[in-house]
């Protein structure tokens, strides 16, 4: 070592200095690794986990009487709100437009197509929140409507987003699993689903 090396360790005011400048090196360390911290606990705070589910009941049990209903539901079982950026329905593999078309693509009719329907895409599902997208009530088409999960010939999956717009997507038969998104922009060749 040179006499100048070791008289920079021999001076204090040096070493004083040194030391200033690695404290403050590890004190921005680990400002920065616990911002990093906070920022996944925020993004853990806010996730929000869509569902897509369907229910039937073909009898009422307590009054022992016929009731035919199905339904399909799209339910945020997350802890954060979820915005449905894009939805989409197939039968048998073709994409469809509305719940009409894909209901008249499954029964081959327009007779008795009788079914009440709430907005999926662009709407915001609140934590807990459990929307009744498509309702079929009546025993005319109820066999063919009604989905055999095993082979479903009606299929649908949303792309939806946290308020730190992060997204994942979702599939009907998924029970709660999530793949993330880059975005959820909607397919330019396919048309958009209307209902």
């Amino acid at each position: 070592m040179s006499d100048q090396q070791a008289s920079v360790f021999r001076n204090p005011e040096m070493l004083v200095g040194l030391s200033a400048v690695l404290i403050g090196l590890a004190a921005l360390g680990v400002s920065l690794f616990e911002a990093n911290l906070m920022r996944q606990e925020q993004r853990a705070a806010v996730l929000p986990i869509v569902e897509l589910s369907q229910s039937s009941d073909l009898a009422d049990t307590q009054t022992n009487t016929a009731v035919y209903k199905f339904s399909l539901h799209a339910a945020n079982v997350g802890i954060g709100p979820a915005t449905v950026r894009d939805f989409v329905v197939l039968v048998d593999g073709v994409h469809q437009p509305t719940w009409q078309a894909a209901m008249r693509a499954i029964t081959e009719t327009d007779e008795g197509l009788d079914y009440v329907q709430s907005w999926i895409n662009g709407r915001t599902i609140p934590p807990g929140g459990n929307v009744a997208m498509f309702e079929y009530t009546g025993p005319i088409n109820l066999a063919k409507i009604a989905t055999n999960p095993k082979q479903p010939r009606l299929r649908f999956a949303a792309c939806f987003c946290s308020v730190f717009a992060e997204c994942w997507r979702t599939e009907f038969g998924a029970a709660g699993a999530i793949e993330a998104a880059d975005d959820c922009v909607a397919n330019p060749d396919v048309e958009l689903f209307q209902e």
